[in-house]
């Protein structure tokens, strides 16, 4: 049963090997909070969905009014990019020129312009009177 009494050489490096792998956890550890706390975590971004919402009594005329209010703020809106372009010349105005054709194929003025109501919305109307009510007399 000589393994319950190993020679001191041995005992001595056991005891190193255990704490060089003591050590070692410990820096590894403490490497992974530096790194955690350094850089953290990071999430993905969040996906932002935006949804239109209508009145529930809203009429199919309404629908096609607010379709076609919404067409036409867009193509104004292009028709303006365009006479822009037009008031420039040489390499600025094919950089515009560029750009202008990237946002329009890649679907930007269908995104910056998802809904103009044909009708503004109905606002709630608060009437201030012009002089505050007379005072009552006192009760005696």
């Amino acid at each position: 049963m000589a393994f319950l009494d190993p020679p001191d050489a041995q005992a001595r490096r056991t005891r190193y090997w255990i704490a060089a792998s003591s050590v070692l956890a410990t820096t590894a550890i403490m490497t992974l909070f530096l790194i955690e706390s350094r850089w953290g975590y990071m999430k993905p971004d969040p996906v932002i969905v935006y949804a239109q919402s209508w009145k529930a009594d809203r009429t199919r005329a309404d629908a096609v009014a607010d379709t076609k209010s919404t067409m036409a703020a867009r193509e104004t809106a292009m028709a303006k990019s365009r006479a822009f372009i037009a008031t420039l010349s040489g390499k600025p105005k094919a950089d515009a020129q560029k750009k202008y054709d990237a946002y329009v194929n890649g679907g930007g003025a269908a995104k910056e312009f998802a809904y103009v109501p044909a009708q503004p919305s109905l606002q709630a109307i608060v009437r201030v009177p012009a002089e505050p009510p007379p005072a009552e007399p006192p009760i005696e």
